[in-house]
């Protein structure tokens, strides 16, 4: 799943905001498909997720930071 070396094309997002904005929860909503409950974020969060687009595979990174 989006790991170096593979084929899929790869895009590096990196989400920023305001204390208490929902980076966190968007994140992990994004990774899990469900809510999940969060606690304020020390330092950062990295996640890789594999999606389409246009019926292509691509490989997601995401990194959060407060």
């Amino acid at each position: 799943m989006g790991l170096r070396g593979s084929k899929l094309p790869e895009v590096n997002v990196l989400l920023l905001g305001l204390d208490n904005a929902g980076k966190s929860t968007l994140l992990y909503k994004l990774k899990h498909k469900a809510c999940v409950n969060t606690v304020p974020t020390i330092g950062f969060n990295v996640e890789m997720i594999e999606t389409k687009k246009n019926r292509k595979n691509i490989a997601l990174t995401i990194a959060q930071t407060n």
